[in-house]
């Protein structure tokens, strides 16, 4: 079968590589389509610590299939021709964060992608343990293939609001307009905040932003800041405050626009070697202001951005809206060039007919 593979930095590339097995206790499901993420390009530029020198790897956590081989422990509950939703982290099952269900917080974790050969391909193998700690998510309606690959980032941007403990009428400020800047404005949006601001030097990427709900688009490069928070906040401060893009002056800089008793999110984590900047611990400190972060999403919040997406066609439209291209497993080497070229804002991947 056809295959998008990681042999190495800067090195990926469409192979022909053996049809997966059912080895031990699982599924084989025939991939629908996925998605590709900013993680992907990350691996492409700089590797993986869980991704030995020499391995190779189909990459892809973002997943929508069908199921076409299943053992038997699974084949009542998710018979053959079951289409699946796949949520990508798999928790070792004993330590702490496990045994709280935050199996993406797990020190000794594997996931799609990364330790597991991923969705870039015709076929994967899903093992055991993703079903036994509810990875594995029946589709209960017809959603547009395209579109249930993006429950996976949709659902981390959900864990991020609730930790943030977004409330309604919160004016929230987003740095970046990237897909995931967007896809967190978009969220906080449809929970109830009053006020969406995103910052982006990109202004093609503001304008998608605006189009699909956000308040205002702001470019840095042309703007104050410090007026924008005068202007609209009467100088207080934007209650929630979100850092999407991996920059460390935008980091310092949140906390210098967020409200007294703010809370400021590091949604995106720095690159490998970037200097982490230099914060004013006196504002944390005297304005009372939350600094906190996340990383991926446990299950209930794929169950949660699974069930939005099956019964909230505004957001369907909105998700599809937000794709840049859909391509074929064979046109995925040209678009992933451009994706990590910054030419893209999303990439999903179809590998049959749809949309």
């Amino acid at each position: 079968m056809k295959a998008f593979v990681f042999n190495g930095v800067g090195r990926v590339g469409l192979e022909d590589v053996p049809l997966p097995t059912l080895k031990g206790e699982g599924a084989i499901i025939k991939v629908i389509s996925s998605a590709v993420c900013a993680t992907d390009v990350k691996i492409f530029k700089s590797g993986h610590f869980k991704i030995r020198e020499g391995d190779r790897r189909v990459l892809g956590h973002e997943i929508f299939g069908e199921i076409v081989e299943v053992s038997r422990s699974y084949e009542e509950d998710f018979p053959v021709g079951t289409r699946v939703f796949v949520a990508p982290n798999l928790g070792c099952g004993k330590c702490e964060y496990c045994l709280m269900g935050k199996y993406n917080l797990c020190a000794d974790y594997d996931a799609f992608g990364i330790t597991i050969d991923g969705a870039f391909a015709e076929y994967m193998f899903v093992p055991r343990k993703a079903f036994e700690q509810g990875n594995v998510l029946k589709l209960t309606a017809a959603v547009p293939e395209g579109v249930v690959p993006l429950v996976e980032p949709l659902s981390t941007c959900l864990y991020n609001l609730s930790n943030l403990g977004l409330e309604p009428g919160d004016r929230v400020l987003v740095f970046g307009a990237g897909f995931m800047g967007i896809l967190n404005a978009l969220s906080a949006r449809m929970m109830g905040a009053s006020l969406v601001v995103v910052i982006d030097p990109n202004e093609q990427r503001l304008e998608v932003a605006m189009e699909l709900g956000v308040n205002l688009g702001i470019n840095p490069q042309k703007q104050d800041l410090n007026i924008l928070k005068k202007d609209l906040t009467d100088g207080k401060g934007f209650d929630v405050v979100i850092v999407s893009v991996p920059v460390p002056e935008a980091q310092a800089q949140a906390l210098e626009l967020v409200s007294k008793l703010g809370r400021v999110s590091f949604f995106a984590g720095l690159p490998k070697g970037t200097p982490f900047p230099t914060l004013n611990t006196n504002v944390i400190h005297y304005n009372q202001i939350t600094l906190t972060g996340t990383t991926g999403a446990d299950v209930e919040y794929y169950r949660r951005a699974l069930n939005m997406v099956v019964h909230r066609e505004d957001l369907r439209e909105k998700l599809i809206r937000l794709v840049s291209s859909f391509v074929t497993l064979e046109e995925l080497p040209n678009a992933f060039e451009r994706l990590a070229a910054g030419k893209e804002l999303k990439v999903v991947v179809l590998n049959q007919q749809g949309g």
